[in-house]
């Protein structure tokens, strides 16, 4: 098997060491353009990136029930059809066969090695990445999946048709339980969707009601469900090749699994993407409907249906000065 070419996928490593196992413990090839890194199946097929270890380490492997990460021990591997041999290594192992966690497994390694092209991959260095992957699989699937898919759609369509992935991704939620998809600094962003004509979406209290010194602005899409129009699936690949490499990438995967998308075979939904931009319309939270009051004592958590239509809409000057905002170094006031 050759491994000459740089620009071959972890995946279709992945894919030729399960068509072409040594029949030892462990095969590996090498990983084209990384010094010292490997990629390898165990004897079930499951995924395990390697890399070549100076000394023995003497802490306790880390473990979850989807990964595990040893460092500097000895390990017995074999290229496919060759001898096996020992070497000393760090091994992050995919420890589940399931089909989703193998796939997001192989993406994080492939988005990993992409950002640590020219640095050594250390115990440290990869004793945090252990730590961000175990935070990951911990994620599982929302329970309104139809909600969630058509959710992250609007936000990845969003950041792919405003500007782009790489300016959205500093500013993206990083934690499950947002109450905004996007925030810098007092400036927030809530993407809603909904699928028809009536401009109506489902807000929190708190995504529309600004605190003292905030700014919210609402990102409403107007979607139409097109069998062959742009899916989830392709924005999720559009977004994942835009950030590869980043520090932003967990973001990106932390959604796909809560949206249940981790394996390819899942398109999701697909809309049609002119209308979608056609359709795209901005309001400030303020010039919404929306009760101008806080939640009073005792209240929490309060929902309600906004209708936009009667709102006016911010134009395409007054939004780009905003988000011109977003990039801008914060003014500080001089001292006296």
């Amino acid at each position: 098997m050759s491994c000459e070419a740089n620009n071959l996928q972890i995946s279709d490593l992945f894919g030729q060491l399960k068509d072409d196992p040594s029949g030892h413990a462990y095969t590996v090839v090498p990983i084209p353009g990384h010094d010292d890194a490997y990629l390898g199946i165990d004897s079930a097929s499951r995924p395990c990136f390697f890399v070549r270890a100076a000394e023995k380490s003497m802490g306790p492997p880390l473990r979850t029930t989807h990964v595990s990460l040893r460092l500097g021990q000895e390990y017995r591997v074999a290229s496919p059809k060759g001898p096996a041999r020992s070497a000393r290594l760090h091994a992050l192992i995919c420890e589940t066969a399931d089909e989703a966690d193998v796939e997001t497994f192989i993406v994080l390694v492939e988005a990993f090695l992409s950002r640590y092209k020219k640095e050594r991959i250390d115990e440290k260095v990869l004793t945090a990445f252990f730590g961000s992957m175990a935070r990951l699989f911990s994620i599982g699937p929302s329970d309104d999946l139809r909600t969630e898919r058509q959710g992250l759609w609007g936000e990845l369509f969003l950041m792919s048709h405003v500007n782009g992935f790489v300016f959205w991704a500093p500013f993206w939620h990083s934690e499950t339980t947002r109450k905004f998809d996007f925030s810098c600094r007092n400036k927030r962003v809530e993407v809603k969707s909904t699928v028809g004509t009536e401009r109506v979406h489902q807000f929190s209290h708190r995504q529309i009601y600004e605190l003292e010194g905030e700014e919210i602005m609402i990102a409403s899409l107007l979607l139409r469900k097109d069998d062959a129009g742009l899916s989830l699936r392709k924005l999720i690949q559009e977004a994942r090749a835009a950030l590869q490499g980043t520090e932003h990438y967990f973001k990106l995967e932390q959604s796909v699994r809560q949206a249940g998308m981790e394996t390819t075979e899942e398109n999701g939904p697909s809309y049609d993407s002119r209308e979608a931009e056609k359709e795209l319309a901005w309001y400030r939270a303020t010039e919404a409907p929306h009760f101008q009051i806080p939640e009073p004592p005792g209240v929490s958590q309060t929902h309600y249906r906004v209708d936009l239509s009667t709102a006016p809409k911010v134009g395409s000057e007054g939004l780009s000065g905003w988000l011109g905002q977003w990039t801008s170094p914060p003014l500080v006031p001089r001292s006296s």
